[in-house]
């Protein structure tokens, strides 16, 4: 009877270290066992589970009360990881939440679990994995949020659902553009400075401009010129191209910037090839070879001509707007011909000479010729001494009354007369 009664606790025994494995691992205790299981055979890849969460109203609710839903099922923020009999759950090599929970369809050692959960009409047991793991560890999808916070997970083997006490995700890495700014260095040249923030693993790669003209540019610096063709105004665009773990473009509002484009101003010049002024062109235009800043440049000098005066016979220089048909003459022969000369009369000398006309002096000259043909009386020269007296003669000495001594005497008296007259006659004309 004792015998008997040992065979019976040991078989008790065994089976309830049996029941107990199943309970920690259901899965491998019993693959496809619809006892423990949420999901009878488990649901090893992924379309298993999205074909399961479909399809089954009451696996799709305990999914959702576990904070998990359709775009998750469908691959949201979905990766692989490992569930440890300690609690951990560990994703990436990083430990993603402690203190794991899960849950299983019915379990034979009530007291095990912390507390049941209705979901959806059916009841569920509650373990921490640490009481309800046999084998070290599990196979699961994991579930984050959009900053990498772990949510959820599911077991493989069994289709279970767990979750645990999220650890602070890491920092993602962050790429951001902040400013845009712009410096005018000419009137259509503007120089373009970007400021970007890339962290925890950011990069930045390269920068691509949009200059708001219909060009664009991309470069790896983080400054960069550009000279408009028009004036105009223009919003100008930086997008930062880099690295978040996967390539990203990053713009913001403090990224794009306007900009005015002032008209090229015009000056007024001297158009050096029809001396026209003023001209009108853009600064850009000017050309020294062609313009001149200087109007003055645009000042015919006045044409000068060589002219004979025909009244005084004189070659000059005159301006052409002088010139005077009735004064002047571009014959210059006219000027060359022989000067008129004529005859005069030296007053002084009574001489007849030849001259030019213009040299004629009245003061001097007299064109009466007869002027010159009176011969001048030379006046009798007073003599130094005074002549001698005559002798008286004697009385006694007769004079001689010959016929001949009154001939001569009477010539010599009468030529003396003519002589005195003429000097007279002179003198008067001086």
């Amino acid at each position: 009877m004792n015998k008997l009664k040992r065979i019976g606790i040991a078989i008790s025994l065994g089976i309830a270290i049996i029941g107990g494995v199943w309970l920690a691992s259901p899965s491998r205790a019993a693959v496809c066992d619809k006892w423990i299981n949420v999901i009878e055979c488990g649901t090893r890849s992924h379309q298993e589970l999205k074909s399961t969460y479909y399809s089954r109203s009451d696996f799709r609710s305990l999914m959702n009360w576990n904070n998990t839903n359709d775009a998750m099922i469908e691959g949201k923020n979905m990766k692989n990881g490992v569930v440890y009999k300690d609690g951990r759950v560990v994703v990436d090599g990083r430990v993603v939440a402690t203190g794991a929970r899960t849950v299983q369809r019915n379990t034979r050692y009530p007291a095990s679990s912390y507390g049941t959960e209705v979901v959806g009409g059916t009841k569920y047991y509650k373990f921490d994995v640490q009481n309800s793991f046999v084998y070290n560890q599990f196979d699961i999808f994991a579930w984050f949020d959009d900053n990498g916070k772990f949510i959820a997970g599911v077991i493989k083997d069994c289709g279970n659902p767990i979750w645990g006490n999220p650890t602070p995700p890491p920092a993602k890495p962050s790429l951001t553009c902040d400013a845009l700014q712009k410096t005018e260095v000419s009137r259509d040249t503007f120089k373009f400075s970007t400021k970007a923030t890339a962290k925890d693993g950011a990069s930045v790669t390269s920068y691509t401009y949009d200059f708001g003209d219909g060009t664009t540019q991309t470069t790896t610096s983080s400054e960069i010129q550009h000279t408009y063709a028009k004036p105009g105004n223009y919003k100008v665009t930086v997008t930062v191209n880099g690295k978040e773990g996967s390539d990203v473009q990053k713009t913001s509002q403090g990224c794009q910037t306007q900009i005015t484009v002032k008209p090229e101003p015009e000056m007024q010049v001297c158009r050096l090839s029809d001396k026209k002024y003023p001209v009108t062109i853009k600064e850009s235009e000017f050309d020294e070879k062609k313009y001149s800043k200087n109007p003055n440049d645009c000042k015919e000098v006045p044409e000068e001509l060589d002219v004979c005066i025909i009244e005084s016979k004189q070659i000059k220089k005159i301006k052409k707007e002088e010139f005077d048909e009735s004064k002047h003459t571009t014959d210059l022969s006219r000027c060359k011909e022989t000067p008129e000369e004529i005859e005069i009369c030296v007053i002084e000398s009574k001489q007849i000479k030849r001259i030019k006309k213009e040299e004629l002096n009245e003061k001097i000259h007299t064109t009466d010729l007869s002027k010159c043909k009176e011969k001048p009386v030379t006046p009798p020269e007073t003599p130094s001494t005074p002549p001698k007296t005559p002798e008286t003669p004697t009385p006694n000495q007769l004079p001689k009354t010959g016929t001949t001594n009154i001939v001569m005497s009477a010539l010599g008296l009468g030529g003396l007369t003519t002589a005195i007259i003429a000097y007279v006659a002179s003198r008067r004309q001086m």
